[in-house]
């Protein structure tokens, strides 16, 4: 057999190996959840319900606590964050026996049996606005987040060490960030918001680059289908996603 062959046989051999090593399996995200909760929503249906039935109303009230923990953010971190900024609305994910969750500039994880800390990274300060973060999204062994100021984070969710940064929207155009990205296949899908009246979009991006695989407007640009409904081209530059869908629904493009 030549060295050619024998590599390519031994490839073969290790990437089932490979795949099984990862902390989340894939298939996770079409299974409804039961000790995997993979992405904010839970699976792709969106329902953020579990299936589980062993605690139910009848014996709901006999659940005792089990552990507390509580999370520090410093003295320096805490006179940096607004108190919504500092708010939990973050839902956390689940693999393995870990949990990881988030809040504004801070992502933890911890061991979901002890709520012992396993590691903790803050993303540097920022002068963005900084509502509530809504959480990570995991790719295999990597998490992703959205920091404050716009930029796609991933994290080895091993360690917590940071893979790559990407910025997504400029915090001086008064874009800010707190959804949690959305993982389909090998996409991570993810946006930045805005309160002013303009172009808004979803992207998607390479879960191991971090670069621009696709990025979709919510209103087309001046020629392009569907700029032909709308009353004229200002107010279709300045709609933005929701005022397009409201106009829509009225019927007026």
């Amino acid at each position: 057999m030549t060295n050619r062959k024998k590599l390519l046989s031994t490839s073969l051999i290790l990437l089932p190996v490979c795949l099984v090593a990862q902390l989340l399996d894939p298939a996770a995200f079409k299974k409804p959840p039961t000790d995997t909760w993979p992405t904010y929503n839970g699976d792709y249906t969106g329902q953020r319900h579990s299936v589980l039935a062993k605690i139910n109303a009848s014996n709901v009230k006999s659940l005792g606590l089990a552990w507390t923990h509580r999370y520090d953010l410093g003295p320096q971190s805490r006179s940096q964050q607004s108190v919504e900024g500092r708010r939990i609305k973050a839902t956390p994910l689940l693999v393995k026996g870990v949990l990881y969750f988030s809040i504004t500039d801070h992502i933890w994880a911890a061991d979901a049996r002890t709520g012992r800390e396993l590691w903790h990274y803050e993303w540097p300060d920022n002068r963005a606005i900084h509502v509530a973060n809504r959480g990570l999204g995991m790719y295999g062994d990597w998490l992703f987040y959205m920091t404050p100021d716009n930029y796609l984070l991933s994290l080895n969710a091993r360690d917590g060490k940071e893979r790559w940064r990407k910025q997504v929207a400029d915090v001086k155009q008064d874009w800010f960030s707190s959804i949690a990205p959305l993982v389909i296949g090998n996409h991570v899908i993810t946006a930045a918001g805005n309160n002013n009246e303009i172009r808004s979009w979803l992207e998607s991006r390479d879960p191991e680059t971090g670069e621009v695989q696709w990025k979709w407007w919510t209103t087309p640009e001046p020629g392009e289908p569907g700029s032909e409904t709308w009353t004229d081209t200002n107010t279709m530059l300045h709609g933005g996603g929701k005022y397009s869908l409201d106009r829509v629904l009225r019927g007026k493009g």
